[in-house]
């Protein structure tokens, strides 16, 4: 079930044109490159890999069509919601999941500070992390499935100000995206 607007697709065509808006563009798919051409893999999914570990093109077509995509910017004073629409211009959004929905969460640094980004339960459990970044402009992706565990997301490094909640309210209303 493929929800337009909503797709792996449209997520990094959004990741695109927001690297682009800021002056970043060319950086945002560096993500998985080592400079030199060769692919790296610390275990973490990302762009460059489907869900199943799978190569991808980095075009955004593999994977599973029903992974939502969420999009965030990251700076040291607050995580920026970007998409859905739902989220859109607001700070530390909450992120309104389905527990045992599969996710493709994707954040833009867009300060150049570094940052990681940690999804953790109630009690403190390190749930899901992101690869780390220190390049404005790239685009870090994790995909994950919800669990009802999760009740906060914040970046390692600065997380006194880049802290959102986790809500299961039944998930992103998909109506209001475009």
């Amino acid at each position: 079930m493929n929800e337009p607007g909503h797709t792996r697709r449209t997520a990094m065509k959004r990741v695109g044109a927001i690297a682009a808006t800021a002056g970043i563009a060319g950086t945002a798919g560096a993500q998985g490159d080592d400079g030199d051409g060769t692919h790296h893999d610390d275990g973490h999914h990302n762009e460059h890999h489907g869900s199943d570990g799978s190569e991808t093109d980095g075009s955004g077509t593999a994977g599973d069509g029903d992974r939502l995509s969420i999009i965030l910017a990251g700076r040291t004073e607050y995580w920026y919601g970007i998409a859905p629409a739902e989220i859109e211009g607001e700070e530390n959004p909450p992120l309104n999941l389905e527990a045992g929905r599969e996710y493709e969460l994707v954040w833009i640094n867009v300060d150049g500070a570094e940052h990681e980004l940690i999804v953790e339960s109630a009690d403190g459990e390190e749930l899901e992390e992101s690869d780390s970044s220190e390049t404005a402009g790239e685009a870090v992706s994790m995909t994950f499935e919800a669990s009802e565990d999760a009740a906060e997301y914040y970046c390692e490094y600065h997380p006194e100000t880049m802290r959102g909640d986790v809500v299961f309210e039944g998930g992103f209303d998909l109506s209001m995206d475009d």
